[in-house]
């Protein structure tokens, strides 16, 4: 799947009660992608296209990976990955993208060029 939209990072409260970092849950961060405009997802297994969403949960494993992700962070990227339906409570939104390769959409009035990073061979 490929997606594209502008890329952040966000906070959410994690183990053990997923509902407040205030009140002792651990602090996770991750990835997410906010879409210009609505989608759904058929999985298969975790999500059954009746859901409308605009945002991606990003995650990536590969070190060049996540580092080209921490840098586009605030610029307009699109990811290329598996998509599944979020089923654990790490998932911060309703669609989980396996991110196999990264393209950031750089600022074209400044003659940048798209810089993609593609998951090692």
């Amino acid at each position: 799947m490929t997606i594209a939209g502008k890329l952040t990072v966000q906070t959410f409260a994690g183990p053990p009660n997923y509902e407040s970092i205030a009140q002792g849950d651990a602090e996770e961060q991750a990835f997410i992608l906010e879409l210009p405009r609505r989608i759904c997802l058929e999985d298969g297994e975790f999500a059954d296209g009746s859901e409308r969403f605009d945002r991606v949960h990003v995650y990536a494993v590969e070190p060049d990976l996540i580092q080209t992700l921490q840098r586009a962070v605030g610029h307009e990227v699109t990811v290329m990955g598996r998509a599944v339906g979020a089923h654990t409570g790490h998932h911060r939104a309703p669609m989980v993208l396996f991110a196999g390769a990264v393209e950031v959409r750089e600022n074209r009035s400044k003659g940048a060029e798209n810089r993609p990073v593609r998951k090692p061979e």
